[in-house]
């Protein structure tokens, strides 16, 4: 029996990025199913939306500079409605900051399970490997 694909939420409002990581996933990890959100706000209505934990994504993926609503609020409001969600779910942050606080500032935040700068590439995209093998 083969096993279902891991599904990754991937919320960037960079369309480009979605097709790159996306190819990347595919490439690096083989079966990978991934939703992209081109807002914060989607992905956390779906979160919120009633669904079997098994439809939840083993990893979601989150830009950090986005308009309107950014990661760092994303994990605001993520905060407050994780006890909802049946499952655990880690967040990587993958931004093209290099600012030493921006990298500070993920060290804090206990939603996230680790940050990759963009662009990426095999080595950076090895850090999901745990989540998605």
């Amino acid at each position: 029996m083969e096993d279902t694909p891991k599904l990754v939420y991937v919320v960037d409002d960079d369309e480009i990025f979605h097709f790159i990581i996306k190819k990347m996933m595919g490439q690096q990890f083989g079966q990978v199913s991934v939703t992209s959100f081109l807002s914060a706000e989607d992905a956390l209505e779906t979160l919120t939306a009633p669904v079997a934990s098994d439809s939840l994504p083993s990893l979601i993926i989150l830009d950090m500079n986005m308009q309107r609503m950014s990661g760092w609020d994303f994990l605001d409001a993520y905060r407050d409605i994780k006890t909802s969600i049946p499952k655990h779910i880690p967040i990587v942050m993958c931004s093209s900051s290099i600012d030493l606080r921006d990298m500070q500032k993920v060290q804090t935040i206990p939603e996230l399970t680790a940050y990759i700068t963009k662009p990426l590439d095999k080595s950076k995209l090895k850090v999901l490997e745990d989540y998605l093998c």
